[in-house]
């Protein structure tokens, strides 16, 4: 059962709705935890890429969040601060994918975030509108170059700055190398900043989806539920590089008809059903369908998504009218009923 948060209470709450179709500030901060931001979070996700990645993500998360939803107790070997983890994944799932780092020991971040380096793993290099990313000597290596656009969304901007998440819509080349095999990408993908103040947001469901149109146009899908149920947030967010687009509510819904047969137990002993089979929509503000989409896992779930999974799909469906399909990348956390 899901409950709504009324919608002038939603507001109040969280503020995000009041920056939609605004151009991203290229003065916005991309520091490391600081002050009273006891997390940060750095990411990167590309969907729709050819055989054998299908996706690629770099999730990063620097100092251990309260919220229970996203966070991995059992990589703090000194303290919630000092911990950092990374994620770099693609669905071929190399056994070095997910690991923890003492941010003091193994660590080096720039105080504005311009350098990000993790352990041995991964560097992050940039300011907006340019930013690289690089991994080598590993089983699967990457080398991406990123430029920003203007478009951004905002998934979130509580009341007294206590949690701050957006993703801004950038063009990438680069190369994924395989076990010594390169690839030539490029394309759209996303580039994502978030920070949380010292408190336990008790939320208990998430999902994250992301499809690329075609070369010029993305689709977001967000979905977050509280205790009981209650809707944080249900949103499409459809943008393009020559359009900053919009947001829809309307009509939205997200369904699983099917879940895996076997549950997933996490490295911190929580367990899951992930998606199977699944469809999503949402309508405008005129009741006209936007987006109306089928898809199916491609069974490549990986945990490290910070405290879930995340993996990719193939869809079919219709977008304002026309058909599309493709593959696409989803994030899915749910600890309802632990």
């Amino acid at each position: 059962m899901r409950f709504a948060m009324p919608g002038f209470l939603a507001d109040v709450i969280d503020r995000s709705s009041s920056l939609f179709g605004r151009p991203f500030d290229p003065g916005t901060s991309l520091a490391p935890p600081h002050g009273k931001y006891g997390t940060v979070h750095y990411g990167v996700m590309i969907p729709g890429l050819p055989e054998p990645y299908r996706f690629v993500n770099v999730i990063a998360l620097i100092g251990q969040p309260k919220a229970r939803l996203f966070a991995n107790p059992h990589l703090v070997r000194t303290s919630p601060e000092d911990t950092a983890n990374l994620l770099v994944g693609t669905a071929t799932a190399t056994p070095d994918h997910f690991r923890g780092y003492s941010v003091a020991a193994e660590c080096d971040f720039q105080a504005d975030g311009s350098r990000l380096r993790f352990g041995q793993d991964l560097t992050i290099v940039g300011k907006h509108p340019n930013f690289t990313l690089c991994r080598e000597g590993h089983r699967f290596n990457l080398e991406l170059t990123l430029t920003a656009s203007d478009k951004v969304a905002h998934f979130a901007r509580l009341a007294g700055g206590l949690y701050d998440h957006w993703s801004v819509l950038c063009q990438y080349r680069g190369q994924l190398e395989l076990e010594g095999r390169k690839t030539d990408i490029g394309g759209l993908c996303t580039f994502e900043y978030a920070r949380a103040a010292k408190v336990n947001l008790p939320f208990r469901f998430f999902t994250y989806q992301i499809i690329n149109i075609d070369s010029c146009t993305q689709v977001l899908l967000t979905e977050v539920l509280g205790p009981l149920g209650l809707e944080a947030q249900r949103r499409v967010y459809v943008r393009g590089l020559n359009d900053h687009g919009a947001v829809y509510g309307r009509g939205f819904d997200f369904t699983v008809q099917e879940f895996e047969s076997t549950v997933s137990i996490t490295p911190n002993g929580h367990s899951m059903r992930l998606p199977k089979i699944f469809s999503w929509r949402v309508e405008d503000e005129n009741g006209e369908e936007v987006i109306a989409i089928e898809g199916q896992s491609n069974g490549d779930f990986n945990y490290g998504m910070t405290a879930g999974y995340a993996g990719s799909y193939q869809y079919r469906g219709c977008f304002r009218g026309r058909p599309v399909e493709g593959t696409g990348y989803i994030e899915y956390i749910d600890l309802r009923g632990q």
